[in-house]
């Protein structure tokens, strides 16, 4: 068995053993048992399955970065040297499937296949999974010899759309240059936005010259061919990995990255966002969606899936709910496609590393799923529509807490950067860094799915002593943050404090409360006594949603219907069954004067929405209904402690949120129990 040479893969690398591979785990490529399968006693699944003959990969230098001037100037007269070194052959789209299967785990129909492949050595029998993966299939391989003009007309449509939204150097760099965040997507983007106009700036120089169809062939015809070749996300080396799709490697995920940063373009301004979102507005956000969602089309008519279309499917899903609101079933399908691609790639089954082996790739990864996760959980809070992604059937580790610059860093940086973070993960630098808030936000959604499976189930029954432990830990999650993600009221008025930083604590706090409102609304219903909790957590949801919300601009609408207004159901039936003097009687806070302030305030901010805004039926309706509970509890009541008149409504003003989880809205209802009831 030692003169059986090693089987490599298509890009020269030595193959990974198959359980190796599956997992995504680091093979040390021992034969014909490897190391790992050794240590983890799996002798008998250890295998090495053939992938063919190597396969040369095209690769060019990184650019160098370059200022937005010199990038105005060195690219409108560069020569159109694409056209003449591009080669005049383009796959066409290529039939679903014909690139792999994805992961396939152990139930999965190859996974005996793949056993029985030991009795043909350490060649072993090709799975469909892993030849699909490695070898083109002869239609591809036919499609891969078309000339251009063989492109469908749907893809030229589609390409030529987005290309003639692409700002010109000065200004898309600008713009990309004008979000601030800490992200991995950002410092990659920044590198990205120069490497394409050192390619393709001529093709969009300002003031801009007389492009037609034909001048963007070469454009379409490069991006195409390079969308198709393959693309690897267990590259170890950064830079390696960046080659792949920038410079004259550029693909469309390339494009619809850099689409997510012109989402001004063309003729917005900036502006728009400090005031009510206008028309003009509207329609310039619909052009830059439209970019993106048609950057994603294009990538799924040549790839199979990478770590780079699972980031856009992801900004797709948030930019459709900015767009058209959060119970649009554009936004499920948009959410549903991107779940389905990361676990189609096996991103839910990363498994945890020794932290000395981790790579940016790993991190980026995690980070992605996680924030998948996070993303699923809210969206059932926000719906009531069960979860897309259970935890059940997930390894993926947290992300470690580490600043991105640290993943392009070098692996020697990269390792004293973990060195410093404490035994479970958290960064002792005291910043507030990406992935710290995407491991708060992921903790806070496991918690919040297990409230879900709860209150969503048609048979599981939770007892009493199961919520408070519920409860418990919540709160004890929250209580072992880092400190530079704690929340503190006094963090509002303090000047000091970066607004990005408020933000970033404000909406965790949101999301702590608001898991904090779900378990006290289900210990209300299985009887527990009511002891003012579930009041004090709605007001302090109104209060901390209302006057901050204009610090998230874009996501206002949701904000406000996805925290203030279920929490001001809450404040209503308080209106409606006074219970103050009872469960505060010292609390300057909680007063039904400031209540009536609070739910007053809300209704501003509903009205603002207006019924043609995002989300603005559902705003319309919770405005009608708070609306006329104020008016009743004005109208008719005439002393803090009088039981104001249980008023009636008529059935066709009975309005209907369509959010049935937990009961939330049952108060709007001829029938409406009061929350304060804790014995019915």
């Amino acid at each position: 068995m030692d003169d059986i040479a090693p089987p490599r893969r298509p890009n020269g690398r030595l193959q990974a053993c198959d359980p190796c591979r599956k997992r995504k785990l680091a093979c040390d490529h021992t034969q014909p048992i490897c190391g790992r399968c050794t240590k983890r006693k799996q002798e008998s699944e250890c295998v090495y399955l053939s992938t063919g003959p190597k396969r040369p990969r095209s690769r060019s230098p990184l650019p160098s970065p370059t200022s937005s001037a010199q990038l105005s100037s060195s690219t409108r007269h560069e020569p159109h040297r694409l056209s003449q070194s591009t080669p005049a052959v383009r796959p066409d789209a290529q039939a679903p499937g014909s690139i792999g299967t994805g992961y396939l785990g152990p139930t999965s129909y190859c996974h005996v296949y793949d056993s029985l492949s030991l009795l043909h050595g350490s060649e072993g029998i090709v799975s469909p999974q892993s030849e699909n993966t490695t070898h083109p299939t002869p239609a591809v391989e036919a499609a891969q010899q078309h000339s251009q003009s063989h492109l469908s007309v749907r893809v030229r449509d589609m390409a030529l759309t987005v290309l003639r939204n692409v700002p010109d150097p000065v200004r898309g760099t600008r713009l990309l240059l004008s979000f601030k965040n800490d992200g991995w997507d950002r410092m990659v983007t920044l590198r990205l936005v120069q490497s394409f106009y050192s390619t393709f700036g001529h093709y969009f120089s300002s003031p801009p010259p007389s492009v037609d169809r034909r001048d963007f062939e070469a454009v379409i015809q490069t991006l195409c061919t390079n969308t198709a070749r393959p693309f690897t996300d267990d590259e170890p080396d950064p830079e390696r990995w960046y080659a792949q799709f920038s410079g004259a490697n550029m693909r469309w995920e390339s494009l619809g990255m850099l689409s997510i940063y012109w989402q001004f373009v063309p003729g917005s301004d900036r502006g728009a966002w400090n005031a009510k979102r206008s028309a003009e507005f509207d329609r310039n956000f619909g052009i830059a969606r439209e970019n993106l969602r048609l950057c994603v089309e294009l990538c799924k008519e040549f790839s199979a899936g990478n770590t780079l279309m699972v980031y856009l499917s992801q900004k797709c899903t948030a930019v459709d709910s900015m767009l058209v609101g959060d119970a649009d079933l554009l936004v499920w399908r948009s959410h549903a496609e991107a779940m389905a691609l990361v676990t189609f790639l096996g991103f839910h089954v990363l498994e945890e590393r020794d932290r000395h082996r981790v790579s940016f790739m790993s991190e980026i990864k995690k980070s992605l799923y996680h924030h998948m996760y996070a993303m699923a959980q809210l969206l059932v809070s926000f719906t009531g529509r069960p979860p897309m992604m259970s935890r059940r059937f997930a390894s993926a580790p947290l992300p470690l807490d580490i600043g991105a610059e640290y993943l392009f860093a070098g692996h020697d940086d990269l390792v004293k950067a973990i060195e410093r973070l404490d035994e479970k993960g958290w960064n002792t630098d005291g910043k507030m860094h990406f992935f710290t808030r995407i491991r708060a936000r992921s903790i806070l959604a496991a918690i919040r799915e297990e409230i879900f499976e709860i209150a969503l189930s048609n048979e599981q029954v939770a007892s009493i002593e199961t919520l408070l432990k519920l409860r418990d830990r919540e709160l004890q999650a929250v209580s072992e943050f880092p400190s530079c993600i704690q929340f503190n009221p006094l963090d509002l008025e303090d000047q000091t404090v970066p607004m990005l930083t408020v933000s970033a604590r404000l909406f965790l706090q949101q999301e702590h409360l608001q898991n904090m409102f779900f378990v006290d609304r289900l210990l209300l219903r299985y009887g527990y006594e009511d002891k003012g909790d579930l009041l004090k957590i709605s007001y302090d949801l109104v209060t901390l949603t209302l006057p901050r919300f204009a610090a998230f601009r874009n996501d206002a609408e949701w904000l406000v219907m996805a925290y203030a207004v279920p929490a001001g159901g809450i404040l209503c039936l308080e209106l409606l069954k006074p219970s103050l003097h009872v469960k505060f009687p010292n609390d300057p806070k909680i007063t039904r004067s400031n209540i009536i302030q609070k739910l007053s305030l809300l209704v501003a901010y509903l009205d603002w929405v207006g019924p043609s805004g995002v989300n603005g039926a559902l705003c319309s309706d919770a405005k009608s209904i708070i609306q006329r509970v104020l008016d009743q509890t004005l109208n008719a009541a005439s002393s803090v402690y009088e039981q104001p008149t249980v008023f009636e409504w008529d059935p066709p003003t009975q309005l209907d949120f369509n959010f049935d989880l937990l009961d939330t809205f049952n108060w709007n209802r001829p029938d409406f129990p009061s929350s304060q009831q804790s014995n019915q």
